[in-house]
């Protein structure tokens, strides 16, 4: 199926509940209400397939100490179904056009459904924010500058694509965490190419801190040893027209750190093998202004969830990756609604990729799927992140994300931390520390 059988299967279907734009003053009043302060429809679906958020996983576990990995709060649903290779027709409403193409090329990959949960959740402050963000929050300079918001989601009931990718971009991570995780790419042979990755994030607009660069990232290169101390240095913005998407790059421990402009859009990303591009990092990441991103609705599908199985501490690399796609048996997805939002280059850009779509998760407005498009229209990209519930904090975010590539029979996992420290979201992290001239401090960053 290509990107345009795949539209056209999208648009005969009938649209949920709230999916159709509505004037701002109508939407404001069900925040909150029957729905929740994030936009999402509270109660069950029809079949109660989709039970209704009750706030989301906000306990913590008993005995659970800080440093250690969260226990599955889910260990003991039952799976449900499988979905097979076989049984593309019957499910293909619930899947994304990247599933069905990973169940058509590999008849060793099957969808474990299970229960769903809807763990996601975030502090009362967040919620109170975007409740008031649904008032003032706009958009200027055809789409790519935004003002008015602050801490929460911007748009919690989005009129456009643009306003829902703008969502994805600020939603709920915490005001920082740093976390060191693995990249593998599992290749023929049983032979496992890997690196390790530290990554700092810090969110002075999740802070309520008004100005400024609203996020920064920053990713260090652990191992191998003859690459530690590369470094991935991000600037977010709010208004790219004032002070633009802002890269720094420096090589090894005392390189000197150098602007890196040509990190975005179509740039393959070296710490994915090529796999991913740029704009992939963090599911969708970068500037806004080359792509047109259409609404399409929000739809119950099969979605990865809950990852908590793959993300078992202790379990190696070689004891759930096999050539092609992960073990089976250590995938959950689960049925949720989702937005669905389709992008397409705009004329007079180039891009390797020049048409996608990408499911948000209601409840976190997170990017769980997205799907990529050469210039033909053929499938070639599928990327997964797989979430789960930190109650501590209490947020919603991936745990590894997995991409795919079709055309070239391999895929890349990022984020590993079974055999690693979890996401520390308690690490003080400030805007100064990740200016560029950090980057030039003549010692080791860890």
């Amino acid at each position: 199926m290509n990107r345009r059988q795949f539209s056209s299967l999208l648009l005969s279907l009938p649209v949920l509940p709230y999916a159709a734009p509505i004037a701002a003053q109508e939407k404001v009043p069900a925040l909150g209400e029957e729905l929740t302060p994030f936009g999402a429809v509270r109660g069950a679906s029809r079949t109660r397939a989709i039970p209704p958020w009750k706030g989301g996983l906000t306990r913590v576990p008993n005995g659970w100490k800080p440093g250690s990995h969260l226990p599955d709060p889910y260990d003991e649903d039952g799976r449900w179904f499988t979905v097979g290779p076989a049984d593309i027709d019957r499910y293909k409403v619930r899947l994304s056009a990247g599933l069905q193409a990973m169940l058509t090329k590999y008849p060793s990959f099957e969808i474990p459904v299970f229960p769903s949960n809807r763990s996601a959740a975030a502090p009362q402050r967040v919620y109170d924010e975007t409740i008031g963000n649904a008032k003032r929050a706009k958009l200027g300079e055809n789409g790519l500058a935004l003002s008015g918001a602050r801490v929460g989601v911007p748009f919690p009931i989005p009129a456009n694509g643009v306003q829902a990718m703008w969502n994805h971009i600020l939603r709920w991570r915490g005001n920082s965490f740093s976390r060191t995780g693995a990249t593998v790419l599992p290749e023929a042979g049983g032979i496992y190419t890997a690196a390790v990755y530290r990554e700092d994030w810090q969110s002075s607009y999740a802070a309520g801190i008004d100005g400024g660069r609203p996020f920064h990232y920053r990713r260090t290169t652990l191992m191998p040893k003859a690459e530690a101390g590369t470094t991935l240095l991000l600037h977010g913005t709010l208004n790219p027209i004032q002070s633009g998407f802002a890269a720094w790059f420096r090589q090894g421990e005392t390189g000197k750190p150098v602007r890196a402009s040509d990190f975005a859009y179509d740039t393959p990303d070296p710490a994915s093998g090529g796999i991913r591009t740029a704009d992939m990092l963090d599911m969708f990441g970068g500037p806004l202004d080359r792509f047109d991103f259409a609404l399409v609705t929000r739809r119950e599908m099969y979605v990865p969830y809950n990852a908590s199985r793959m993300n078992t501490p202790g379990l190696a690399p070689v004891d759930f990756l096999w050539l092609g796609h992960p073990n089976p048996q250590f995938l959950r997805y689960e049925m949720h609604r989702v937005w669905i939002v389709e992008a397409r280059l705009k004329s007079g850009f180039r891009h390797a990729l020049p048409e996608r779509t990408y499911y948000l998760d209601e409840d976190s407005w997170q990017i769980v799927m997205a799907d990529h498009y050469d210039a033909k229209g053929d499938l070639v990209r599928y990327a997964e992140a797989h979430g789960i519930a930190y109650p501590q904090v209490p947020v919603f975010a991936p745990a590894l994300e997995i991409t795919y590539d079709l055309a070239g029979d391999r895929y890349v996992v990022n984020g590993l931390d079974n055999q690693l420290a979890p996401p520390d979201f308690a690490k003080p992290l400030r805007s100064e520390d990740f200016a560029p001239e950090t980057l030039e401090r003549k010692r080791r960053p860890w």
